[in-house]
């Protein structure tokens, strides 16, 4: 296979991790893109959840710093390696020990805050282009033999993109990925790119997690990223999927650079380069596996679980690329070209893997949940949630696609792409109310491709029950899968009257006025159940006066 020439300066991902050897949480990390309004991960390191014990591994076109004190913990020892695929030797990056740093950066002498998303992780860094940027596959492989099966590396990133090929998931590059995805359980963390109207080769991935970037919607606000950047990859991918997956910060975030052992940057800006996000979604997951380290249960490290609880739990209220709300309260945009399904939320994430695995057939009356299972052609299984009160109802079901190796061009223990074939299960999701014989969701009922392997619903349901979420097989391939289900319950304000704006004001006092003193009205179904629309009513909608659903919530 010839070599495809690497754009220099155009960049994809980059995943990290280091140990931080004092677990104890710090305030603050990358200039504040890791709190509550960025990836919200300092309140899972406060939690305890460092990553330690999870193995990173980057692929790169140069290597990182692996000498910097935010590499290296105080008793001198590294976290950081550095391998070199290319044949033209180790080669330091400042752009790939940016991205590093975002990963696992454990702060400075004189960045004691910046701390990275992953700090009790190690990074592996593989260098696969040579001194010309050029790229060969047997590189590649042998970087993710080296990454994946000798350092037992459970999370990659890409530091770059490739050009001259069509990103629809059935190139080579893509098709390798998705190969060690599916064979050895490891969570691809891959960039939309930054090519702007389209995703990249990496992010057009089946298997992996694709990130956009996200630029600060008030650049006097340091705090909240709410709108996708310019060059952030836009989907769907060309052959139609739903790509990308989630967006994370991008801008303005402080990292360890290269020119000494304690130099320190500040990168990214309102381009929202997918350099300086994707690190966020690799660093959630070493934290997410982190956590499944610790528990007794026997499969919430599935890459398919931890998938579906990091996109199942993203913040959907995000603007796209030109400052335009995306009203992700209609359940028709879940999903949306720029942002994605929204933005990374690691906290919330990481609370609903904590979880207990719900298991089919067994009545849920947790508000939130995940579940792992196998399903055969023309087999379902269900799962039934108890809903007792005004609700949405989000749930991500997601699969791998099965890509299969035969070492036949010769028997060289190469894996050459003409010897990689994939195969697709066709799985979807459908949700029933109780007594409703009609999907309220399913595949076709919004419109899906079936060339998706993740399918997310987000729909409010006014009326209590038991409601029913049935996951089908209807490959006619004979393709059996494994799949990844999360889901959870998201309150509906007290007082939020139809039409709903998941606000309680003026409007609502106004709706609830029109029916005053009314017997059997049906909106004091949705308040204190006597039968009268009177000052109790009013009372109930008090605690929530003026309150706002950020997760929904339009601004006028």
């Amino acid at each position: 296979m010839s070599k495809y020439v690497r754009t220099v300066g155009v960049v994809c991902i980059l995943s990290a991790a280091f140990c931080c050897d004092a677990l104890v949480p710090r305030a603050f990390g990358l200039a504040e893109s890791t709190q509550s309004g960025g990836s919200n991960t300092v309140a899972v390191h406060q939690l305890g959840e460092t990553g330690e014990g999870v193995n990173i591994g980057l692929i790169l076109a140069r290597n990182v710093r692996a000498t910097h004190e935010a590499f290296t913990d105080s008793n001198g020892l590294p976290h950081a390696f550095n391998y070199d695929f290319s044949g033209d030797g180790n080669a330091i990056s400042s752009h790939d020990t940016q991205l590093a740093g975002i990963i696992s950066s454990r702060g400075g002498a004189s960045y004691p805050d910046d701390i990275g998303v992953a700090p009790g992780a190690d990074i592996y860094c593989a260098r696969v282009a040579d001194n010309d940027d050029e790229i060969d596959p047997s590189w590649l492989d042998g970087a993710l033999k080296e990454l994946v099966l000798t350092h037992n590396c459970r999370v990659v990133v890409t530091g770059f993109e490739l050009t001259g090929l069509t990103p629809d998931g059935d190139n080579p590059w893509t098709m390798l990925y998705d190969y060690y995805a599916y064979e050895h359980n490891v969570v691809f963390a891959n960039a939309a790119g930054n090519r702007n109207t389209y995703v990249s080769v990496f992010g057009d991935a089946y298997n992996g997690i694709t990130t956009g970037g996200l630029r600060l919607n008030d650049p006097n606000n340091q705090y909240e990223y709410r709108r996708v950047g310019l060059v952030s990859g836009t989907g769907p991918t060309t052959d139609g999927r739903r790509k990308p997956d989630l967006t994370a910060p991008a801008q303005n975030q402080t990292v360890p650079t290269s020119s000494s052992d304690t130099a320190w940057t500040t990168v990214g800006t309102t381009s929202g380069q997918t350099s300086y996000s994707v690190p966020h979604t690799a660093g959630a997951a070493a934290l997410l596996l982190g956590l499944a380290d610790e528990t007794a249960e026997p499969n919430d490290n599935q890459s398919e679980v931890i998938k579906a609880a990091l996109v199942n739990s993203t913040m959907p209220n995000i603007d796209d690329k030109d400052g335009v709300q995306t009203n992700p309260a209609d359940s028709n945009n879940t999903w949306q070209a720029d942002r994605g399904y929204g933005r990374l939320d690691v906290l919330k994430a990481y609370l609903l893997l904590d979880s207990n695995e719900i298991e089919p057939d067994v009545n849920v009356t947790a508000n939130s949940g995940w579940g792992f299972g196998r399903i055969s052609p023309g087999q379902m299984e269900v799962y039934t949630i108890s809903v007792t009160e005004r609700c949405r109802l989000i749930a991500t079901l997601t699969w791998q696609r099965r890509v299969r190796w035969i070492d036949n061009n010769p028997h060289n223990g190469l894996i050459e792409p003409s010897e990689l074939t994939a195969y697709l299960a066709d799985l979807d999701m459908l949700v029933y109310a109780p007594n409703d014989v009609n999907a309220v969701f399913s595949e076709d009922a919004f419109g899906l491709s079936t060339s998706d392997n993740l399918e997310k619903c987000d729909i409010r349901l006014d009326a209590a029950g038991e409601y029913t979420i049935i996951i089908e097989n209807n490959s006619t391939n004979g393709e059996t899968a494994d799949y990844g289900f999360a889901f959870e319950l998201h309150p509906v304000l007290t007082g939020d009257l139809p039409p709903y704006d998941y606000s309680v004001d003026y409007g609502d006092i106004a709706t609830l006025s029109d029916d005053w003193l009314a017997g059997d009205s049906p909106l004091d179904e949705l308040l204190i159940l006597n039968g009268v629309v009177d000052f109790g009513d009013f009372a109930e909608m008090a605690p929530s006066w003026l309150q706002s659903d950020p997760y929904y919530h339009q601004e006028p």
